[in-house]
């Protein structure tokens, strides 16, 4: 059969090339079927709805480095009334693609034979997994119904004028996509991905350019007047004079109820234009949506926005806190079970916050669905501070549903303010939104390189003072206190074994007593010069005491001066069972410091006391030495480094604790939190 043929209806030329199944004449849009001599007339088509598409009949592109050409277009109608494109390449190796848009975004597929048995509609959940076998498992994104509305051009498939079919599209990972096309029996297979207009490099086609900027209408109930600036998406408007919900379809606005409209506390009006993260962006659409959660209504705002892509974005604002949400696609978020906690996904682990019903309860300006007042979707929020990632799950009237994720970031009041340089001065948000930044993590984490060079800097303290600190041992002894004792009570006031002869004057102001009538065991060391007049001292005491204690009342006593540095120094120990519970306190050996003294001679007098006659144990150790390090100190520097960190870290957990107490999946708290 030649490529050329003649349309059976006003005999105009038609197209039919190798693949093409049926063709639309673009003179009577008749839509002709090829049969094997001519075609065959199988009814006409309705006018092409306005999608502000880029693209149009004729165009040429390459993919993958083959050439092609843009042969057909099929519209289809969802089920929530909104239309889309279906794009048909014809590659010049003979092949056909199918480049789909929706929305401002491109799929771009082509026919593939399945490795097994296809799933059937019944067998795939929305937000489940559809295993493919060999051809891998896909979240599905939406189980629907599609009705043919219109064509023009060359069709690879025997399109019918009303007819419908069931489809599934399934999302994967790094923007991959397929569809499952239950028109056909066995169905259908189509995988790609998404695509950029840019990676096709498509030129020329004869298009009609779309409507850009503002169309003016008047709303057919009030006389109102209502500026649709996204004329060729739009599908519903809420009139913001009456409240009326308006049906809006090539060009023209049809009435479709009366809404009882709640109170409107919108902050930023249909039209308002600004630049928001780097983006110009216009509000389009405010809707009010509310969840009920344990007999209390929460109710928030939400702004639909267009950007200068034709693309849209969403600004929510509850309670004073802010945030801006983008579509993401269900492929790039694992499959969620019931009950399930904790989602890793995009780097980040998030928690789930709280499964709730949103309600749509007003509807102002205009929307890319068919939105209704009433209308309920199915959300689960999953948290990482300061983002959310959230899943709204709907069901379809007449069956299938969909589900859609979206990213929202938290937005300070003062940068929304300034996006859309709105008046005056944005309210403080009331308590504590679920993926608000820890603002306390900010301030430690600003506080990290202070932090750090004062670590460093007690760390070189540290090392200073250890080297200089070279511990040096000026006395020790082992004291034998039955010797002493027994020299009190056999010679009190005599000369004593072991005790040199050779004793200080008493120093002023100090109460030892004169040597002469010495009623206690009393040593005195012979001379020890100390030559650092810069070091401290240390006196340790050890004693293998049990259930007993023995100290020393001790002074250094300096032979030129008669200054004496006075000190007290205990070995205790005792232990016992009490209520089966084992138990024991004291230290055999003790330490205690004296500072610095001049340099000079100077001698220890060492008075030993213990409880009753006699001594509970018979030798003691005792030592002098000089330049010990004290940790205490470089301990007490160290607390009151990280005592603003550590209070910065106590006030985290607060702020977590606070957030958590609104969840319905609390977790055990504690200074955590996703903020990056």
């Amino acid at each position: 059969m030649s490529p050329l043929a003649s349309c059976p209806s006003c005999g105009a030329s038609l197209s039919f090339r190798p693949g093409t199944m049926v063709a639309v004449c673009s003179y009577c849009k008749a839509l002709a079927a090829r049969r094997d001599r001519d075609p065959e007339l199988i009814g006409k088509v309705a006018d092409l709805v306005e999608t502000g598409s880029p693209l149009g009949l004729g165009a040429t592109g390459r993919y993958t480095g083959r050439s092609f050409t843009l042969a057909g277009r099929v519209q289809l109608k969802h089920p929530l009334g909104g239309i889309w494109d279906e794009w048909y390449l014809a590659l010049d190796d003979g092949r056909w693609g199918w480049l789909a848009e929706a929305q401002g975004r491109f799929y771009l597929t082509f026919t593939q034979t399945p490795h097994g048995v296809l799933p059937t509609p019944a067998d795939l959940q929305v937000g489940g997994l559809a295993d493919l076998g060999p051809d891998g498992l896909w979240t599905v994104g939406e189980v629907s119904e599609a009705s043919f509305h219109s064509a023009e051009g060359e069709i690879p498939w025997a399109v019918e004028p009303g007819a419908s079919y069931r489809y599934a599209d399934l999302s994967g990972r790094n923007g991959a996509f397929a569809t499952l096309d239950y028109g056909e029996d066995p169905p259908l297979f189509f995988l790609g991905r998404e695509i950029a207009l840019a990676e096709l490099g498509i030129q020329g086609g004869t298009r009609k350019p779309p409507k850009v900027g503002t169309q003016s209408l008047n709303c057919p109930k009030c006389g109102g007047a209502l500026a649709l600036r996204a004329p060729d998406q739009t599908l519903r408007v809420g009139c913001p004079s009456c409240g009326s919900l308006l049906a809006a379809e090539g060009g023209k606005l049809a009435f479709l109820k009366s809404l009882k409209q709640p109170h409107q506390d919108v902050v930023i009006p249909l039209g308002a234009e600004g630049t928001l993260r780097g983006e110009s962006v216009i509000c389009i659409g405010q809707l009010r949506r509310s969840c009920h959660v344990e007999g209390t209504d929460y109710p928030w705002n939400e702004y639909l926005l267009l950007d200068s892509h034709h693309g849209f974005q969403w600004l929510v604002q509850s309670d004073g806190h802010w945030s801006l949400a983008v579509a993401v696609a269900p492929g790039e978020v694992p499959q969620v079970r019931d009950g399930q906690k904790n989602l890793w996904t995009q780097g980040h682990n998030w928690r789930r916050f709280q499964d709730v019903e949103a309600v749509v309860e007003g509807v102002w300006g205009e929307f890319y669905w068919t939105v209704e007042q009433g209308e309920r979707v199915e959300v689960a929020e999953f948290v990482a501070p300061p983002r959310s990632l959230t899943r709204e799950r709907q069901a379809h009237k007449g069956g299938g549903g969909e589900v859609n994720w979206s990213l929202s970031t938290y937005l300070e009041p003062r940068e929304v303010w300034a996006a859309f340089r709105l008046e005056g001065v944005p309210p403080e948000p009331t308590g504590i939104a679920s993926f608000q930044p820890n603002p306390h993590k900010a301030a430690l984490a600003k506080s990290a390189l202070w932090l750090v060079g004062a670590l460093g800097l007690l760390l070189l303290l540290v090392m200073v003072e250890s080297i200089t600190h070279r511990n040096t041992e000026l006395f020790h002894r082992q004291l034998n206190l039955y010797d002493l004792a027994r020299i009190q009570a056999d010679a009190p006031g005599a000369a004593r074994q072991g005790i040199p002869a050779r004793r200080p004057p008493a120093p002023v102001g100090s109460t030892a007593p004169a040597p002469a009538e010495a009623q206690e065991p009393v040593f005195f060391s012979d001379p020890i010069e100390i030559r650092d007049a810069h070091r401290n001292l240390a006196v340790t005491l050890s004693a293998p005491v049990n259930n007993s204690w023995v100290g020393l009342e001790g002074a250094l006593v300096s032979e030129t001066t008669g200054v004496a540095e006075l000190f007290l120094v205990e070995s205790s120990w005792y232990h016992g069972v009490d209520g089966g519970e084992s138990w024991s306190e004291g230290d055999q050996a003790q330490t205690v410091f004296l500072s610095a003294v001049p340099a000079g001679s100077y001698v220890l007098r060492l008075a030993p006391q213990w409880d009753g006659k006699v001594p509970p144990v018979r030798v003691i150790d005792v030592r002098l030495r000089q330049g010990v390090m004290r940790w205490l100190y470089p301990g007490l520097a160290l607390l009151a480094i990280l005592v603003v960190p550590l209070l910065m870290v106590f006030r985290m957990a607060a702020f977590e604790s606070r957030r958590w107490q609104e969840s319905m999946y609390a977790p055990n708290v504690g200074a955590s939190g996703s903020d990056d």
